[in-house]
């Protein structure tokens, strides 16, 4: 631990410097130009109709999960109340005492498949696992719910409209068949060494139970891509991205707007946040009923008519257009429009109602009219590498003890943290009881018709399963890495547990947000269905807040735990892959760690958004080989729940 933080307090300066001279926007720069291919390619979207495009990997993601939906006969209702009673510790004698009824899993005793050694240390009573079903639920929890849970759902509803929750729902409950395939799997081809620590996950399961099916190399390739992609994913998506809006949710909490300061001159030396805006070209691709849609450097922009007249756009001609405009001659022209760009900048200078702002770049005058229209002072305004170096340290105090220490936290924040969120949700619910029948009606009636920019019910659909996949993972494989270090001798056991996890973090996390969102916004205050938000945590706070007005402080708090959380288990990810490809060593696990540490920091002082969705990519990436596994290993895992129902029916001896 103490060369851990040896380690962060020594490239502090460094990171800091870089923030400050605007440094890590030209990393991010040079990063983005030559990986700007490899995100694209990942989230390609394919045309489906003239005003649809759905990304491959959402298709596949639930294609799969239909598959395995039907492949294990509705597992996903037909398991539900097996699954609560082996948290509840039901069968716990079954899986961890005496059996002599049925033959337990035994790929779970066999590592690399010729060490009898190492099988007899895990036919021993205190070698199953690490963790309860109970714990490595919580854990693998604390990787999903989170910011997609709060920011993402406003997203999709202010999209696709309240009817983007009916989908949401659906796609959670067929993820459920998908978690149960990944996890099972993992947990039946999972590695545990002579200290009783457990390895496993997707890497595991593709080389040795495609090795099994006469596929050596194939498992053997597809592994090593898998672990590469969580690697990645662990160190952006995983963490920098979670430690970064985290101390952007606490900046903005103690912000003050530009118009709300009455006396400039005290700013001087203050560092500020302000938006200016710049200009770019676009294609107009085609117009639709409600929507013009734009292509932009070879990205889509879709954009509902009153915002492509209200955000300055300007036509060929030189001429704003305005709602007498003839929208159906634009198609094939060329507009220019401004895009909101910020800068964190440092007040040289107020004089004469004109204000100097210095930043990495130069320096930018601007009016103080300008600056009360768009500009916001904080206390915490760069100050994001204390923020890191703090959260660094709680990481790594935690992910230094592995699996049954994160285990040992996530099992008290996850459950806090989803009581006092639904908990908040359902007292507004309670106080505006009157319209939620009128809330059914709307996410029900509007996932067949569809509202705004989506596209009619097809958009809304898809709009509601994107938010519900990128919310849960169900299908990515990392929640099989966690699900992994579980104690138990039957593999489909903790199969059953992890089906619950899409059920909690779409089907109930996810729905009282949408319902809280749906009962504020009866007048539009909150969003206009069709115009897509930006800022999903801020509409979401703005949602609670106009109900209980403390909310927004108890939401930073959600934010910052749930972002720690999250962090805590994509380390355990990341590391398991990590010592996948480069062995078990301690030396290779400090290396590791101290980087996830590391990277909290400059998550939290920079803005690498190049960076980051790359990241964001390779978390998405680990699909692929993990779908092609999951096909040809699904009768292992029918296998394995057989066995298991099989010895729960029988009576005890």
């Amino acid at each position: 631990m103490k060369k851990l933080l040896l380690l962060l307090f020594a490239f502090v300066p460094f990171i800091n410097y870089a923030a400050e001279q605007g440094i890590d926007e030209k990393i991010d720069k040079v990063f983005g130009d030559a990986t700007g291919w490899f995100v694209s390619s990942i989230f390609y979207a394919i045309p489906f109709t003239e005003n649809i495009q759905v990304p491959w990997v959402l298709i596949v993601l639930i294609g799969g999960a239909i598959f395995f939906t039907l492949y294990f006969k509705l597992i996903n209702f037909t398991g539900f109340k097996t699954a609560i009673q082996i948290v509840r510790g039901k069968y716990d004698d079954i899986e961890s005492g005496g059996d002599d009824h049925v033959e337990a899993s035994e790929a779970v005793f066999t590592v690399d498949g010729d060490n009898p050694d190492t099988i007899r240390v895990e036919q021993d009573a205190d070698h199953h696992g690490e963790v309860s079903h109970f714990q490595a639920l919580t854990a693998a929890l604390s990787a999903t719910v989170g910011l997609g849970n709060i920011a993402g759902v406003a997203v999709a509803l202010s999209i696709g409209g309240p009817g983007a929750t009916f989908w949401m729902i659906v796609a959670g409950f067929i993820g459920m068949a998908s978690k149960f395939t990944e996890c099972t799997l993992g947990v039946k081809y999972r590695e545990i060494d002579e200290n009783g620590k457990v390895f496993g996950g997707p890497m595991y399961y593709l080389k040795k139970g495609l090795r099994d099916r006469g596929m050596a190399k194939l498992g053997k390739a597809l592994a090593i891509i898998f672990a590469i992609m969580c690697i990645g994913g662990s160190f952006g998506g995983g963490n920098m991205f979670q430690s970064n809006q985290a101390f952007a949710m606490l900046e903005s909490y103690g912000s003050t707007k530009g118009a709300d300061i009455e006396n400039f001159d005290e700013t001087v030396g203050d560092q500020v946040k302000y938006q200016y805006f710049v200009t770019n070209d676009a294609l107009v691709s085609k117009v639709g009923e409600d929507s013009v849609f734009m292509s932009v450097g070879g990205e889509n922009l879709a954009m509902t008519k009153t915002d492509f007249i209200k955000d300055s756009i300007v036509l060929a001609s030189g001429v704003a257009p305005t709602k007498d405009t003839d929208f159906g001659l634009l198609a094939g022209t060329t507009v220019s429009y401004s895009t909101p760009e910020s800068t964190v900048s440092v007040v040289e200078s107020v004089n004469n109602g004109q204000m100097v702002l210095k930043d990495g770049e130069g320096t930018m005058t601007i009016t103080e009219a300008q600056f009360k229209t768009s500009g916001v002072v904080s206390p915490l305004t760069g100050s994001g590498w204390i923020f890191g170096l703090i959260m660094a340290v709680l990481v790594g105090i935690v992910i230094i003890g592995g699996i049954k220490k994160i285990a040992k936290v996530t099992d008290k924040i996850v459950p806090f943290m989803v009581v006092i969120y639904v908990g908040a949700a359902l007292v507004i619910l309670g106080m505006k009881f009157d319209q939620i029948p009128n809330a059914f009606s709307q996410i029900f009636n509007g996932a067949f018709t569809g509202l705004g920019i989506a596209g009619g019910a097809f958009g809304v659909l898809i709009q509601g399963f994107r938010r519900a996949a990128f919310s849960n993972e169900a299908g990515i494989g990392s929640a099989s890495i966690a699900h992994s270090a579980v104690k138990t001798k039957y593999a489909a056991s903790e199969g059953l547990v992890a089906l619950l996890e899409p059920f909690i973090d779409t089907v109930i996390v996810c729905t009282m947000t949408a319902l809280v969102l749906i009962v504020t916004n009866g007048d539009g205050s909150i969003m206009t269905y069709g115009q897509e938000v930006k800022q999903g945590v801020e509409v979401t706070s703005a949602a609670f807040g106009s109900v209980i007005s403390f909310f927004p402080l108890i939401l930073t708090i959600a934010v910052i735990l749930f972002a720690f959380s999250t962090m805590i288990s994509w380390s355990y990810y990341g590391y398991q892959a990590w010592t996948f490809l480069f062995g078990r060593s301690k030396n290779v696990e400090y290396a590791y760690k101290g980087l996830f540490c590391l990277f909290v920091i400059v998550g939290a002082a920079s803005q690498l958004g190049s960076v980051i969705d790359f990241s964001d990519a390779m978390i998405f990436a680990m699909l692929v080989p993990n779908m092609i596994g999951l096909f040809f290993l699904a009768p292992k895992a029918k296998e394995e729940l057989v066995r298991f129902m099989k010895r729960i029916k029988q009576p005890k001896a």
